[in-house]
């Protein structure tokens, strides 16, 4: 058994992390409820499976904020981390 895709809700938005059974790519789709003037509704990261922790983070640091509507606490940002690195080769 495998998880091919996870939704999240929170605040600001929702987030929807996937990976399909044989790619070699996690697509992660942010949309926000209520954009502020300026800021993208959608939007969509492809990232090798094979990312380094260290980039991932880096997606998860803006995940976080746009979901969650503001710059997170690390253990916050370390939440969304943990959801993403289940798509992780």
């Amino acid at each position: 058994m495998r998880t091919t895709r996870i939704e999240l809700e929170a605040d600001a938005g929702s987030l929807a992390i996937e990976r399909k059974t044989g790619s070699d790519t996690i697509r992660i789709d942010s949309i926000l409820r209520d954009p502020k003037r300026g800021e993208q509704a959608w939007k969509t990261w492809e990232l090798p499976a094979r990312i380094s922790d260290e980039d991932l983070f880096k997606v998860a640091t803006e995940v976080q904020r746009r979901t969650d509507g503001h710059r997170g606490t690390n253990s916050m940002i370390h939440d969304y981390y943990r959801e993403m690195q289940r798509f992780q080769a």
